[in-house]
C-alpha cells in the first residue's frame, strides 16, 4: 500500500508541508486548512493500521477494502465517507472500465483511496492543485474538487453515449444500412455502467445536502458549489435514464425490423415454392399415364401444355408480385 501526504491551507493552496499526518491535522484544522492523505493499492492490513492512526471508522475502512462497493454517501460520528465509481475506457477497446475512489473527510483531514487500474483513475494530485483558489471551505474545497472531477468523467461518457445513440437512431430506420446488434448491446452495456455509477450517488448527495452544508462551516460560496454537484449528478442521472428509454426503443425497432425481414423472406420462399409447384403438379398428372388427358393425342400437344404452364406461371407471378410476396 502506498500513501502520499500533503497539506493545504484554508484557501486550498498547497503549503508544501509533508510528514506524518498526525502532526499536521491539528494545525491544519485550526488554521482552516487540511491534510490530504492519498492512498493507492490498499491492502486490508495497511488500511486497518491507517484507520487506527487517523481515527477512521472501522466500517468505512472495511468498505474501502471490500469487493466492489455500490456508490454511496454515509456519515459516521468521526467523518464523512463517500464511495464513488470512476468510469473510464479500457486502453485496448471501447469497453468501459470501472474503478473505485473512496473519500474520508472531516475538519482538517482528507483521505482518498483509489482501487483499480492506475491508468483509469483521475489524477487527484493534479485535480487539487488545479482547484479554484480563494474559496474558503477547508476540507470541503478538496472534497468538491475531487467529486466534481469524477462527475465530469460521467458527463463525458454520457455525452459520448448520447452521440452514438443518435447515430443508432438514424441507422435503425435507414434500410440501406445494416444494423449491427453487437454495437447496440455494447452501447446498452456502457449506458448501464454510467447509470449504476450515477443514480445511487445522485440520491445520496441530494438526501445528505444539509449535512454536507454543515461541513462547509456555513461558507456561502462553498454551499453553492455543493448544490452544483447535486445538480450535475441529477442531470447526468436523468440523461442516462432518457438514454436507456431511447435505447429500448432502438432495440424494439431493431427486433421488429428483424421480424419483418424474416416474415418477408418467408413470404418470398413460399411464393417461389408455389410457382415451382405449378409445373410439378401438371407434370405429375401427365406422368400417370391416364387415358384421354387433354392434348395427349395431338402431335404438338406438349407445346400446348407447356404454354398453359407458362401462362399459369405468369399469372401467379403477377398476383404474388402485386401482393408484395416477390
Amino acid at each position: 500500500m502506498q500513501r502520499v501526504i500533503r497539506a493545504f491551507d484554508a484557501n486550498g493552496v498547497p503549503t508544501g508541508a509533508e510528514g506524518p499526518p498526525g502532526e499536521g491535522i491539528a494545525v491544519a484544522s485550526t488554521g482552516g486548512g487540511f491534510v490530504w492523505v492519498e492512498v493507492s493499492s490498499p491492502d486490508p492490513a495497511g488500511m486497518t493500521e491507517l484507520g487506527k492512526e487517523l481515527g477512521l471508522h472501522p466500517l468505512a475502512v472495511g468498505d474501502a477494502t471490500a469487493t466492489r462497493l455500490h456508490p454511496k454517501v454515509r456519515w459516521f460520528e468521526q467523518h464523512l465517507f463517500i464511495a464513488m465509481w470512476e468510469v473510464g475506457c479500457a486502453s485496448s477497446s471501447d469497453e468501459l472500465v470501472i474503478s473505485e475512489t473512496f473519500i474520508f473527510a472531516r475538519p482538517g483531514l482528507l483521505v482518498t483511496i483509489q482501487r483499480g487500474s492506475d491508468t483509469q483513475h483521475v489524477d487527484l494530485s493534479a485535480v487539487l492543485d488545479a482547484a479554484p483558489k480563494g474559496l474558503a471551505g477547508g476540507v470541503m474545497s478538496g472534497v468538491h474538487a475531487i467529486v466534481s472531477s469524477i462527475i465530469d468523467g460521467y458527463v463525458v461518457r454520457a455525452s459520448l453515449n448520447e452521440s452514438e445513440l443518435e447515430e443508432l437512431e438514424d441507422q435503425v430506420f435507414d434500410e440501406t444500412v445494416r444494423n449491427d446488434p453487437k454495437r447496440i448491446y455494447r452501447l446498452r452495456k456502457r449506458i448501464g455502467k454510467v447509470t449504476r455509477a450515477v443514480s445511487t450517488l445522485a440520491i445520496a448527495f441530494s438526501s445528505n445536502k444539509d449535512r454536507l452544508d454543515e461541513l462547509t462551516a456555513g461558507t456561502r460560496d462553498r454551499e453553492s458549489f455543493i448544490q452544483d454537484l447535486i445538480d450535475d449528478l441529477a442531470g447526468v442521472s436523468q440523461l442516462c435514464a432518457d438514454q436507456e428509454a431511447a435505447l429500448h426503443g432502438v432495440i424494439a425497432t431493431h427486433e421488429n425490423a428483424i421480424a419483418s425481414a424474416q416474415g418477408g423472406d418467408s413470404r418470398k420462399i413460399s411464393a417461389i415454392v408455389a410457382m415451382l409447384a405449378i409445373p410439378a403438379v401438371i407434370s405429375g398428372l401427365y406422368g400417370m399415364n391416364f387415358k384421354n388427358l387433354p392434348g395427349t393425342n395431338l402431335v404438338y400437344g406438349w407445346v400446348a401444355i407447356a404454354l398453359v404452364i407458362l401462362l399459369i406461371e405468369i399469372c401467379a407471378y403477377i398476383r404474388l408480385k402485386h401482393r408484395g410476396w416477390l
